[in-house]
């Protein structure tokens, strides 16, 4: 049985059958790759701990019939801080279904791999909340469905206030062209600028962001609107968050939806 290694990062989880576990890795090379871990559940399996969700990890994989087989694993980084706090598992979990809702099996994406590692690896001790918006929009980026923020899709002419946000039309459109979009929904001009500087900013500059809870529930609700679209998905993170986290609000990935509606005019500051 042919074998060959991998270098990837644990996207997804799940059982098969009564004792062996499924895994799926965006892998650097491969692009995302799922194998069965022969069993994995038993409590004396030589996987045990070793393809835990978010696991940078190394692993030879013998090619199957129909799934591969995981038969070596050498972890790289466990990021177990990840896993031993609520706010960062929660929103570790919506950058890694994020990354598996935006790629193809065996369709290499080296770009995304680097940015999910960078993003798991800044949520170990950074704010989770903003990173995992700063990954959302570096995602968009690299799948080549970044939006335009500061200038119409339409016309081409500069927006500098709050705008009509088309997610069809892939980014803001200005008052002449904002009946183009029906369903466009309204952007404060601070989520507006907030979303360009996610989508250009190096990831040692993010701390410099500083948005308010409002701003954020309005940035994380436009980048969750327009990725499930551009996707064609619906993201489960975002519920279970909220349930997780118990903020009895929208969390900064809640959808903007509900039609034209100005959301505020909260500015954005870096400091």
């Amino acid at each position: 049985m042919p074998v060959y290694k991998a270098e990837g990062i644990v996207i997804r989880r799940g059982n098969l059958g009564e004792a062996d576990r499924l895994v799926t890795l965006l892998c650097r090379d491969q692009g995302k790759v799922t194998a069965a871990a022969k069993g994995a559940r038993k409590p004396k399996s030589r996987f045990a701990g070793r393809l835990e969700l978010f696991s940078h990890v190394r692993v030879l994989l013998a090619v199957g019939r129909t799934l591969d087989v995981v038969s070596q694993v050498e972890v790289a980084t466990a990021f177990a801080a990840l896993r031993e706090n609520l706010d960062r598992l929660a929103y570790a979990a919506l950058t890694v279904e994020l990354a598996d809702r935006a790629t193809a099996d065996r369709e290499p994406a080296p770009d995304l791999f680097r940015v999910l590692r960078t993003a798991l690896d800044l949520m170990q001790t950074g704010d989770p909340q903003l990173i995992a918006l700063w990954f959302a929009a570096q995602l968009l980026v690299h799948s080549g469905y970044a939006p335009t923020t500061d200038r119409c899709q339409v016309c081409g002419r500069s927006v500098r206030s709050g705008a009509a946000f088309s997610y069809a039309l892939g980014g803001v459109l200005c008052g002449t062209d904002q009946h183009r979009d029906p369903d466009a929904v309204m952007a404060s001009a601070g989520a507006l600028r907030a979303i360009g500087y996610l989508l250009h900013v190096q990831p040692e500059a993010l701390a410099r962001l500083v948005l308010d809870p409002r701003q954020r529930t309005e940035v994380g609700g436009l980048l969750q609107g327009y990725a499930e679209y551009r996707l064609e998905t619906k993201l489960k993170s975002p519920l279970v968050i909220q349930k997780l986290l118990k903020t009895g609000t929208p969390t900064p990935a809640s959808p903007a939806r509900g039609g034209a509606r100005e959301r505020g005019n909260g500015g954005t500051r870096t400091r």
